[in-house]
């Protein structure tokens, strides 16, 4: 009997993650299911076993703003899945005021961009035991309005939502670039999608200046079902399954157009962030 394929996604409980995740299950994944709260993950469990007809959905409880938990997720998704196929990071938050996380860290500085890179090095020997393993990162077309500065990582001199979202989520794509080089030689890829403007939570809850942005937006915002389009061509396509390093939008692959992604920026953030999340060196498999 064929294996089934393990796709963990995190922020799969609503919007883009929640209609991946049930497009995959309806194309034979076993899918594990990142949440903070059991309650909604089980609904979502249920809803996408009456959709697809399959069981294979696992559910593993952690909070992306504390890395501890994320620790303790990959722990526990290793111990049941030893090889995964598919790692999709598409939890995201936008926070209406500079917070900080019981790790000291700014909350969508972590949730969206540091916490995901420490579950993907932490599940990167699980990957390459995958015939061709595949990492997903959820960006934002706004990363062109993110700005790197060294001394403002993390919104503090100057916070603005839609600034520390922008700059999350350039963080995001530069990273991900620099991880595509460094898994070079692997059977490892990672590769950063833009989904759009798309009709979800975040969209309708956007304050201050993003919520004009939203509001502006939301005539041409699509459902979350075409918003995991792209998604699903990287996590699927065998066009791609060579490709890493690289920004898809619209199922195909774009130029990356921000002066802050430069190889000595993607560096810095690199070793800024290894030191943060207390690991060393390169990714290692």
């Amino acid at each position: 009997m064929m294996t089934r394929q393990v796709c963990l996604i995190t922020g799969a409980t609503e919007g883009i993650g929640k209609a991946t995740a049930q497009a995959l299950a309806g194309k034979g994944f076993t899918i594990v299911l990142a949440a903070r709260n059991l309650a909604k993950a089980e609904a979502t469990r249920s809803e996408i076993r009456a959709a697809t007809g399959t069981e294979d959905i696992d559910i593993v409880i952690g909070d992306l703003a504390s890395l501890t938990q994320v620790r303790r997720m990959a722990e526990v998704v290793q111990m049941r899945h030893p090889t995964i196929d598919l790692l999709i990071n598409n939890a995201g938050i936008m926070a209406p005021e500079r917070r900080l996380t019981e790790d000291g860290l700014e909350s969508s500085f972590q949730v969206n961009y540091l916490s995901h890179l420490l579950l993907t090095q932490l599940l990167l020997g699980a990957l390459e035991k995958s015939g061709q393993g595949r990492i997903i990162n959820l960006g934002s077309s706004v990363y062109s309005i993110g700005a790197f500065d060294a001394r403002n990582l993390q919104s503090e001199r100057r916070f603005s939502a839609i600034g520390a979202y922008a700059a999350s989520k350039l963080f995001v794509l530069m990273s991900t670039i620099e991880l595509g080089e460094r898994l070079r030689g692997t059977r490892i890829t990672a590769n950063a999608l833009n989904p759009g403007v798309v009709n979800t939570h975040m969209l309708k809850s956007a304050t201050g200046l993003f919520k004009l942005i939203a509001l502006l937006a939301t005539p041409f915002a699509v459902s979350p079902e075409k918003g995991a389009a792209t998604s699903l061509y990287l996590a699927t396509s065998p066009d791609v399954a060579t490709v890493s390093g690289g920004y898809f939008a619209n199922g195909r692959q774009e130029p990356v157009k921000s002066k802050s992604n430069t190889e000595n920026n993607r560096a810095l953030l690199w070793d800024f962030s290894m030191k943060a999340l207390g690991l060393t060196g390169p990714a290692s498999v």
